[in-house]
C-alpha cells in the first residue's frame, strides 16, 4: 500500500516538503491542507511588492495546475481543527478526515492582535503577514495622507520602509525601544537606521508607546506616554506571531511553538514540525531555537521530507535574511542575541560611509552577523558559520571583508 503523507501549511516549508516527498515516492498519497486561498507565493517578495518594485503576479511561485501536475492533493481555505496522533487522523474545519503514515505541521502563525489600549476602536488597523494583508495595506496607504507604524521588529521596519518608499503617505514609526532591533543592533546601528529612514521621510518616535487613541476631524489620533500626538488614517503594526498549534495542543510538547529534536521530530510518533512554528534543537547554538526566515523554513522542509520518508538526518543550516534598508541593504545571518542572549560580539561602523556590521560568537565560534550597507564578505561569513570551527585569530579581523578572502 502506498504511503500517506499529510502536510499542514502551504508556505515554503510545507511546499518544499511535499515536492521532495513526491520526488522520492511517485506513488505516495500527499495531501496539503492550506489555510489561505492562494497557491504558494513568495513571502520574501511581499516587502518589494509593498514598495511597488514587484508586480503582484510575480509574487506567486506556483499555480493550481502545478499541484495537479505533481499529483499533490491540495485543499485551500482549509485548516486542521484536531489531529488524533494515536490513530493518525487529521480533522479539518470542513468536516474532512485524512489518515496519514507521517505528518508535517508547518502552520506558521498569525499576527498577534495589537496590544495598545483602544486599538480595537481603530477600524483601519492592519497587520502584515500575508498577500491579502499587503493588498489591503497598499490600497489604503495609497489613498490616505498619514500612516502610523508601530513595533520595533522586522515587520515594523518593513512596513515603515515600504509605505514611505511609495511616497504617497507620510509615515510615523513609533517603537517602545530606543531603536529598531534593540536586542541585536547597538546605539550606533540604531542611529544609522534612523539616519537612513529620516532621509526617506520617516518620522521616528522612540522609547515611547501609545497609551490612548481618539478621533479628531475624521482622523485618528495616537497619544503617547511622553506626550506626542500623532494624527493618522491607517495603523499598521508588527508585534510578533501567535503560532498555530491548536490541532496538536493536547498531544505534543509546546513552548511558544512545537518542540522538536534536531531531526524535526515532535514528541508524537511520525509527526514532524517545520518553519516558523518549529522550536527545533539548533546544533549551531546547541539549544532549542525558533527561526522566522524563509530559507530556514525551506531547509526545514527538505530535512523533514527525507526523515518522513525514512531517513534519520539532523538539521543544520545558517539562516539568512536580506532586505533593503531605506535605500541601503540590511543582511542578518545565523543566530543573534534576540534569540540567544549573552553572545560575544565585535562591530564596526561609519555614519559617513553609511555602513555597520556586527559579528556574534559563542564559545569562540562565529554564529551570527548583522550588516547595514553593502554586504561584502557575506558568503564567506556564512561558510565560516557552517564550518563550526573555532576562530583562532583576532575576531575583529573578520569585520574587514579584505581579511575574509584567505579565511
Amino acid at each position: 500500500m502506498s504511503r500517506r503523507y499529510v502536510i499542514l501549511g502551504n508556505g515554503i516549508a510545507g511546499q518544499t516538503c511535499a515536492e521532495d516527498l513526491r520526488k522520492a515516492d511517485p506513488d505516495a498519497l500527499i495531501v496539503i491542507i492550506a489555510a489561505e486561498r492562494h497557491p504558494l507565493y513568495n513571502r520574501v517578495a511581499l516587502p518589494r511588492y509593498l514598495r511597488g518594485q514587484v508586480r503582484r503576479e510575480k509574487v506567486f511561485m506556483r499555480t493550481v495546475d502545478d499541484y495537479a501536475r505533481q499529483n499533490l492533493e491540495i485543499h485551500f481555505e482549509t485548516w486542521a481543527t484536531d489531529i488524533d496522533l494515536r490513530d493518525r487522523i487529521v480533522l479539518t474545519n470542513r468536516g474532512q478526515e485524512f489518515k496519514y503514515d507521517a505528518i508535517l505541521v508547518a502552520t506558521g502563525g498569525r499576527p498577534k492582535p495589537p496590544p495598545w489600549p483602544g486599538s480595537s476602536d481603530v477600524s483601519a488597523c492592519m497587520g502584515f503577514q500575508t498577500l491579502d494583508d499587503t493588498d489591503a495595506i497598499i490600497e489604503k496607504a495609497d489613498s490616505c495622507d498619514r500612516v502610523l507604524v508601530m513595533g520595533g521588529s522586522f515587520i515594523g521596519y518593513e512596513l515603515a520602509e515600504g509605505v514611505s518608499f511609495r511616497k504617497k503617505a507620510n509615515v510615523t514609526w513609533i517603537m517602545r525601544g530606543p531603536w529598531f532591533l534593540r536586542y541585536v543592533l547597538d546605539e550606533e546601528g540604531g542611529k544609522l537606521c534612523h539616519q537612513l529612514g529620516e532621509a526617506q521621510g520617516v518620522q521616528f518616535i522612540t522609547s515611547d508607546e501609545v497609551q490612548k487613541f481618539s478621533r479628531n476631524n475624521g482622523r485618528y489620533v495616537a497619544e503617547t506616554v511622553n506626550g506626542h500626538k500623532v494624527e493618522f488614517d491607517l495603523l499598521t503594526y508588527g508585534v510578533g506571531l501567535d503560532y498555530y498549534t491548536e490541532p496538536v495542543r493536547k498531544e505534543v510538547e509546546l513552548k511558544n511553538g512545537i518542540v522538536t529534536d534536531a531531526k524535526l521530530r515532535t514528541s508524537a510518533p511520525d509527526a514532524y514540525a517545520a518553519g516558523d512554528v518549529a522550536v527545533f534543537y539548533d546544533l549551531m547554538v546547541e539549544r532549542h531555537n525558533q527561526m522566522g526566515t524563509w530559507d530556514n523554513a525551506e531547509a526545514h522542509g527538505k530535512v523533514a521530507a527525507r526523515n518522513m520518508a525514512g531517513a534519520d538526518e539532523d538539521f543544520f543550516d545558517v539562516p539568512t535574511y536580506t532586505t533593503t534598508m531605506f535605500g541601503s541593504t540590511l543582511a542578518v545571518m545565523g543566530v543573534t542575541p534576540d534569540v540567544q542572549p549573552g553572545l560575544e560580539s565585535v562591530r564596526t561602523f561609519s555614519f559617513e560611509e553609511k555602513f555597520y556590521r556586527k559579528l556574534f560568537f559563542k564559545d569562540d565560534r562565529l554564529v551570527g552577523a548583522i550588516m547595514i550597507g553593502p554586504p561584502k564578505g557575506r558568503k564567506k561569513l556564512i561558510e565560516i558559520m557552517r564550518s563550526r570551527q573555532k576562530i583562532e585569530r583576532p575576531k575583529q579581523e573578520l569585520l574587514d571583508p579584505a581579511n575574509l578572502k584567505d579565511s
